[in-house]
């Protein structure tokens, strides 16, 4: 299991029992095992997406996405610069949609449900070059693993059957970071381009998407040595990044105007308007409503007995996760960075902002679980099945059988979790009860 020190390639993170590669150490495809696996995988999550699509009564988030999808393309277009707007992207790229199949409930969410099930296939791609597979059968394959983790994930669920923007969020989010991925691995100006183009789609979609700009940089930084190579390309990339993200300058400005000021309240920043819901939360609460998030869902969980599995094999796998790539510390720093370094920055961004001297209480609970850095959950689903091959390594025989189990908890008390999410309205997390829109004829058809 052990990887030549002289590959140029270390931050690779792809792990075989005997690793080859191309000529010019670039990463061989996926065996066709792993593509049938795969294939099997995705088509898994999309029927479970599928699954009480419609159940739901219409949401007040699905409603304002019919209405800011119907209205006048220049006003949507012009909202993309303006000051006071967060991410209206999603509107642009669903009206297309919206005028081909309708505003009905099942055409809205399958939008998303589309949006998910691509997410599930650039997540294996993603997780084949940051984690080992020494095989093809699940148990020995943490791409795959991953992946399944992901499909059967309750906040990744909830937000994959809503007519929003958040399921398209971690699709750009993954889209972006494989691109990231391409571009260090092959070069070539056409795939740093293709990595600017994407990431600064999903930065006008959800304006928090900006924060994986850091953590790709945290990874370069550790890409050693392949980064001495590539430095030339990623830099001019980062230049590159200013003229897309220029507009939101303006927004910035207007923002710490506020701050400086010392106003309640001032309307004009993006990033403002993106965090203007969460409260003034702690550090340690912030991050133990992400963990609970991203192990249960949106609800509260019936007793914390039942995420201790998931918990363990998360903090195993953050913690001796590095065992299965020898020893290497940096290729678990990459995945711990993907996972904690949103939250910091978060964090930070909460402390400039005037609308986070506001009680929870008083925003409402959905405002405090930080959609806008869901697309930290592959990271976390990458650590528990980094935990489960951990344990399986360590138990030998039994080891497998143990494997097994924890895989089996973890996919039937998700599973579960979405269920009870299912019982609910899909707006009763935003702390005002159930929304009950206007009927569906009242919009116009577009």
């Amino acid at each position: 299991m052990n990887l030549s020190s002289e590959s140029p390639v270390r931050f690779q993170l792809v792990q075989t029992p005997e690793p080859r590669y191309t000529a010019r150490d670039r990463p061989r495809g996926a065996p066709k095992a792993q593509q049938r696996w795969m294939a099997l995988v995705i088509l898994i999550a999309f029927g479970w997406r599928m699954i009480g699509l419609i159940a739901r009564k219409l949401g007040q988030v699905e409603q304002e996405t019919i209405e800011l999808a119907a209205g006048p393309v220049e006003e949507t277009v012009g909202t993309l610069v303006a000051p006071g707007q967060g991410g209206m992207m999603y509107y642009l790229l669903i009206r297309p949609w919206i005028q081909f199949f309708g505003t009905d409930l099942f055409a809205l969410r399958y939008f998303s449900v589309l949006a998910s099930a691509i997410t599930i296939a650039l997540m294996w791609q993603v997780a084949r070059r940051m984690v080992p597979a020494v095989g093809s059968t699940l148990l020995r394959n943490l791409p795959l693993l991953s992946t399944l983790f992901l499909a059967f994930n309750p906040l990744q669920l909830w937000y994959s059957q809503e007519g929003g923007a958040y399921g398209l969020v971690v699709m750009l989010a993954l889209f972006s970071s494989w691109s990231w991925l391409q571009a260090m691995w092959y070069s070539g100006p056409w795939r740093w381009l293709t990595y600017l183009a994407i990431t600064s789609i999903a930065i006008y979609t959800q304006v928090l998407t900006a924060l994986i700009l850091p953590v790709h940089l945290v990874w370069f930084l550790l890409a050693n040595p392949l980064n001495r190579k590539r430095w030339k390309g990623y830099g001019l990339t980062l230049a590159g990044f200013a003229l897309p993200i220029l507009p939101l300058t303006a927004w910035g400005r207007s923002m710490l105007a506020g701050v400086i000021g010392g106003a309640e309240y001032q309307s004009g920043g993006a990033l403002q308007i993106a965090v203007a819901g969460l409260p003034a939360t702690p550090l340690p609460e912030m991050a133990r409503t992400l963990l609970l998030d991203n192990a249960q869902g949106l609800l509260e969980p019936i007793s914390y007995l039942w995420l201790i599995p998931i918990f363990f094999l998360g903090l195993t796998g953050l913690l001796v996760g590095y065992t299965e790539f020898g020893g290497r510390i940096a290729n678990v720093g990459m995945l711990a960075t993907w996972l904690i370094l949103p939250v910091l920055l978060l964090y930070a961004i909460s402390l400039f902002a005037p609308a986070m001297v506001k009680p929870a209480a008083e925003i409402g609970e959905r405002a405090a679980r930080f959609q806008g850095i869901i697309w930290i959950g592959p990271a976390f689903t990458m650590f528990v099945a980094l935990g489960t091959q951990v344990m399986r390594r360590a138990y030998g025989r039994v080891g497998n059988w143990l494997a097994v189990g924890l895989i089996a908890f973890v996919i039937v008390f998700w599973g579960y979790s979405w269920w009870v999410h299912g019982q609910q309205p899909i707006n009763v997390q935003s702390g005002a009860g159930a929304f009950t829109p206007e009927p569906l004829r009242d919009y116009p058809e577009l």
